[in-house]
């Protein structure tokens, strides 16, 4: 087949994995591949509804991918790479991109146009930010480590200390509830320092197929187990779901110890109606801001109707030993973010005060993490 044939033309543009969009010297979009398409979230169904427009008006939702081309029409030599936020059309901001863009010349080196080139540099911050996770995670270990050894031989000694208060003042129930309360502070103390070095220790990951319909229904009859509740539970699981090759055991104490969180955010604020939504569904990669390389996700939700959590928190609730309750050692989500990533997927929170908050845990369904 001829080079100079449209369609091949296309279906060239269409095979390049990093994003392209050309516009003429007139501004009019003349050439956008169906990775750039994806990664901008233009509109129209087809990279190809918006060829022939005014780029100003076809890529509205990106302006400052706009002045760039345009800017780039003078005849001017530009940084061979840059990087750009892109816009996303909500809250928060889009995806960064690594571009380069350079004025196509046409006979006698007269400005023909203009070309962008970009990758979606996202994939490449996620693998920089696991690793300084790991670093991180490195670090906090070997300190845990010494600490539990420094705190655990100390309590040791004070529950049997407590123990022999205990039955020198039998009879005298004043007491002894004073010292039942300080044995009970004693072993949440121990059961903090527990966590803690569960936390900081390598996930180690038993793959194995796994229904991930039976996986959140499981996980609901655990967290009704440790926190009876009386809740509506709306389920919004997709007609087909793929198998999953997971560690079952290990994602099933992450949607637990969600759920469970969903309870008891209810239960203390007495929300009305009281409903938890458990979700299943497989989102594609043709979000605006996925990853041009990007494969499908499996998304499983679990949301409540609680007061929701303060925008200044949201960041801090993924925090290692941060808690806003009286009780806990706040290790719950660190380590359920560290379980998901582990998996290669990641665990993000989407709340607003006073209408709950959802959570929801994104597995690749590619090819699984090295």
């Amino acid at each position: 087949m001829p080079v100079h044939d449209p369609e091949y033309a296309a279906w060239l543009l269409d095979s390049i994995r990093s994003g392209l969009v050309a516009i003429d010297a007139g501004g009019t979009l003349v050439a956008l591949n169906a990775p750039g398409h994806r990664v901008l979230g233009c509109g129209g169904a087809e990279p190809a509804s918006l060829l022939g427009r005014d780029c100003r008006e076809a890529l509205a939702t990106q302006p400052a991918v706009v002045q760039r081309l345009v800017e780039a029409l003078d005849g001017s030599e530009r940084p061979s790479r840059a990087e750009l936020v892109l816009a996303s059309g909500a809250d928060r901001p889009g995806p960064t991109i690594g571009y380069t863009v350079s004025p196509v010349r046409g006979p006698g080196g007269a400005v023909a146009g203009a070309v962008l080139q970009f990758r979606d540099l996202t994939p490449f911050e996620r693998g920089a930010e696991q690793e300084r996770l790991r670093e991180r995670l490195a670090a906090l270990g070997e300190m845990a480590a010494g600490l539990a050894h420094e705190i655990r031989n100390p309590l040791a000694g004070m529950e049997i200390l407590t123990g022999l208060l205990r039955r020198r003042l039998a009879g005298r129930d004043e007491e002894l509830a004073l010292v039942n309360e300080l044995t009970s502070e004693l072993r949440r103390v121990a059961q903090t320092v527990t966590d803690s070095l569960e936390f900081v220790r390598p996930v180690a990951l038993r793959r194995e197929p796994v229904d991930p319909v039976e996986l959140l229904e499981e996980s609901l009859a655990r967290a009704r187990s440790r926190v009876p509740f009386d809740v509506d539970v709306q389920r919004e699981y997709a007609e087909t779901v793929p198998e999953l090759r997971a560690d079952g055991e290990r994602l099933e104490g992450v949607l637990t110890n969600l759920i469970v969180n969903a309870f008891e955010a209810m239960h203390g604020a007495g929300s009305d109606p009281a409903r938890v939504l458990l979700g299943v569904r497989v989102e594609s990669a043709d979000a605006p801001w996925a990853a041009a390389d990007a494969g499908p996700e499996l998304v499983l939700t679990v949301g409540d109707t609680g007061p929701g959590i303060p925008e200044d928190l949201r960041e801090r609730v993924f925090y290692p030993f941060f808690t806003t309750k009286q009780r806990g050692s706040g290790v719950g989500l660190a380590q359920a973010q560290k379980i998901v990533a582990g998996h290669g997927g990641r665990l993000d929170l989407e709340s607003e005060k006073g209408q709950g908050a959802t959570f929801r845990v994104r597995l690749p369904l590619a090819a699984e993490p090295a």
